[in-house]
């Protein structure tokens, strides 16, 4: 950028600030002109108001007063002229009290009957003296006193006028007292603003009313020499304007004072309205608008000044690029050129009298045309009638200005079918189109691979409809999006829009809702996982499914939701609970097996040891067995095994553990059962036992017995081992005692027995 060039920029910036200051400052200048203006006229305004006001009730009691005087001789006696007067005091809200005085003050009749007899006036009060010159009063004027305290001790103002006998002399006033409770509620209406203040005086300076009301402004006067109201007396005007007035205060007001006189009425001495208002507070938005323009200025200057001298380096910075860009652009050119003839799109320019001006030779290729052969042919002979009737009016609206985007297939110069996506670009220069460039470009792969996508969705859609494993997309809140028929199906779902918005877990049995609500927590962070769960579908069917749920995310790699692969795996679920039934249970009897009668017994033990309580243990052993095996083989053998089972579980309680040890040895741990009551449980089962009858296949009666041997837990650290072996001593010694018995283990001081005790019949 040359130096003339920054200065001129410089300049147009300073020029442009400097008047946008000046015209700020005369504008706020104006404004304050304005806001003087306004606000004198709306004093006024208010003054008017209270003029006016003042004016009609003066009027009025000067017509009432004057009626009075007439009627004073048609009213009489005292009774009835008190009666007149109250119903005229009525009808006056401004008036307080109507009387008729003598020449001495004294209430010859009155609208307060209350005050008839009395001196109204006060013998030191100046006034005074007028009545007693009363032969000197006007009997046309309308005599305005001061204020006064009345004898009721009301503030009031007299306003009267003199009433003369029957022989024409003056025998005193009629007079009527102005109500300050009238008056205040006007004064303070006009009062559009807090700091505003109005005041009624009279014209001897003493202030009838001020509102706000001030500490000792009733007793106040006004006029004093060099005061305010002294200038506005001897100005002889109705109306003062004081627009800068400072009280010995310190606050500076702007004041209007405007005289009371009824144009046509004869008065001594008029009232004064004068209101006022705080000059600070009639121009406070004034100062807080301009000082925020004189900070806004100033950052505006701040500003501009950082932003021309940016520009300015910007500029400098680019008219170094385009300076290097020129010497690029005419060895670029040549190289576009090159470039344009090699891009796969298409590429040409029609005029606006639509004939070919460039084509590259990818638009060559297409059309089978040499660059002679396109250059200045009409678009209408390229295209063919039909091909231009289509591309017709995309191509009026690009000579309109108006980009255009279309997609077109076209019949090659091959005879091949190719699929292109078509752009026309206005060429336009000052507002004129002059033609446009064609941009085509060849999407024939892109849409083969539309097509083999669609080809690949619609294949992966019917994988999904037709596997047969449940297939679910859950929202990021649990709530099912979309569900393959399969899954429908598990879920005893007529249609997709039953299950569609209804949260998985709420169809997942209770128990396993904590862990499915925990897969879909980790889910949400980005993790996979598997749980086998019990659902409950909407028909009440119970199944077992194992879910697999992996995230699902959009193209930006969000979370948006789960994708779930239920199985049903209740068949499954079955042969696992099967199995694990068999592996705790003898094939034989259906009893528990070793290890599974170990572990019963270890939590009953344990239930024992945390609660208190008794527990006792028997051993029973079937009395030659092998006998039975060898006479009657095997399968007998089996038999009398069940049958001994059947008799076990019959005649022992639910919450007993019984089970096969192996062989013709059974275990029973009998909870809360000492030793007494557990021997009786054995020798009941010994009985019904002997009882017993198993039938062979040859019609064979076999019995058999058995004995047993109880042990109770005595020491609070014995384990089950030791019960059962202690157990398992007892039975010995009933067999050794010649079977079919039932015996205790008792502990022995002596350390008879392996485990320092020893066994006995039950007597």
């Amino acid at each position: 950028m040359k130096p003339d060039s920054l200065f001129a920029q410089r300049s147009i910036v300073a020029v442009a600030l400097v008047v946008l200051g000046i015209a700020a400052i005369l504008n706020y200048v104006q404004e304050h002109v304005r806001v003087f203006n306004r606000e004198q006229d709306r004093l006024q305004t208010q003054a008017h108001v209270i003029e006016e006001n003042l004016n009609q009730t003066l009027v009025a009691l000067n017509g009432v007063l004057g009626d009075i005087r007439q009627q004073l001789p048609a009213v009489e006696p005292a009774d009835n002229l008190n009666r007149y007067l109250k119903t005229l005091s009525d009808g006056m809200p401004s008036v307080r009290t109507l009387a008729v005085l003598d020449v001495n003050g004294h209430a010859l009749a009155a609208s307060r009957p209350e005050l008839v007899g009395f001196q109204l006036i006060d013998p030191d009060y100046r006034q005074q003296a007028e009545f007693q010159m009363a032969g000197r009063l006007d009997i046309d004027t309308l005599y305005i006193s001061p204020p006064f305290r009345s004898t009721l001790g009301a503030f009031v103002i007299g306003v009267s006028r003199t009433w003369t006998d029957s022989r024409g002399k003056v025998g005193g006033v009629v007079i009527a007292t102005l109500d300050r409770n009238y008056f205040s509620p006007l004064l303070d209406s006009i009062r559009y603003a807090p700091d505003m203040k109005a005041a009624l005086v009279h014209w001897d300076g003493d202030v009838f009313l001020a509102e706000p009301e001030q500490n000792g402004l009733a007793d106040a006067n006004f006029l004093r020499q060099g005061s305010f109201f002294a200038e506005h007396r001897q100005s002889g005007r109705d109306i003062t304007v004081l627009p800068h007035v400072r009280f010995s205060q310190g606050d500076a007001r702007m004041m209007i004072q405007r005289t009371v006189k009824p144009a046509g009425l004869k008065m001594d001495k008029p009232l004064v309205v004068e209101i006022d208002r705080s000059v600070d507070e009639i121009y406070a938005t004034w100062r807080r608008d301009a000082r925020l323009f004189a900070a806004l200025y100033t950052l505006i200057l701040i500003t501009s000044l950082f932003v021309l001298h940016a520009y300015q380096r910007k500029q400098k910075e680019a008219d170094l690029r385009e300076a290097a860009a020129a010497q690029r652009i005419e060895a670029s050119e040549r190289f576009m050129k090159t470039i344009t003839d090699h891009l796969p799109a298409m590429v040409a320019y029609w005029t606006d009298e639509l004939r070919c001006r460039f084509a590259n030779g990818a638009y060559l290729e297409w059309f089978g045309k040499a660059p002679q052969e396109l250059i200045g042919t009409r678009i209408q002979d390229l295209l063919g009638e039909e091909l231009f009737r289509k591309n017709e009016p995309y191509i009026r609206a690009a000579l309109q200005g108006e980009r255009q985007q279309f997609a077109r297939t076209l019949i090659k110069a091959d005879g091949s079918t190719g699929y292109t996506w078509a752009q026309y670009i206005p060429d336009r220069q000052e507002g004129i189109v002059h033609g446009f460039f064609v941009l085509v470009s060849d999407v024939t792969p892109l849409k083969e691979a539309e097509r083999a996508l669609a080809e690949s969705e619609w294949k992966l859609r019917t994988i999904i409809e037709t596997e047969p494993e449940c297939v679910t997309l859950l929202a990021a809140d649990g709530t099912v999006q979309q569900m393959n028929p399969a899954g429908l199906a598990m879920f005893g779902a007529a249609s997709e829009q039953q299950v569609a918005g209804t949260s998985m877990g709420g169809m997942i049995d209770a128990p396993y809702q904590p862990a499915f609500n925990a897969l879909l927590a980790d889910v949400g962070e980005g993790k996979s996982g598997t749980l086998t769960f019990e659902l409950v579908g909407l028909t009440g069917i119970h199944c077992w499914l194992e879910c697999h749920a992996v995230p699902m995310r959009d193209r930006n790699e969000r979370i948006t939701g789960s994708l779930c692969v239920m199985r049903d795996i209740t068949d499954r679920k079955k042969a696992e609970q099967e199995l694990q039934h068999l592996a705790q249970t003898d094939s034989l009897t259906g009893l528990a097996n070793r290890r599974h009668f170990m572990a019963l017994a270890e939590q009953e033990l344990e239930h024992c040891s945390r609660y208190g309580g008794p527990l006792a243990v028997l051993m029973a052993d079937i009395d030659r067995f092998k006998k039975i095996n060898d006479t009657h083989g095997h399968k007998c053998g089996d038999a009398v095994i069940r049958r001994m089972a059947e008799l076990c579980r019959k005649t022992l309680r639910s919450a007993d553990v019984v089970g096969r040890l192996g062989g013709e040895e059974f275990a029973v741990v009998l909870p809360e059962t000492d030793l007494r009551h557990a021997v009786d449980v054995a020798e009941l089962l010994r009985q019904r036992i002997g009882q017993a009858e198993v039938h062979t296949d040859t019609g064979e009666v076999i019995r058999f017995t058995v004995s047993i041997g109880v042990a109770s837990r005595t020491d609070k650290n014995a384990d089950i081992e030791t019960l059962l072996a202690q157990a398992d001593e007892a039975l010995y010694a009933a067999k050794n005692s010649g079977r079919d018995k039932v015996c205790e283990y008792e502990a022995a001081a002596t350390g008879v027995g392996e485990n320092g005790g020893a066994a006995r019949p039950k007597s």
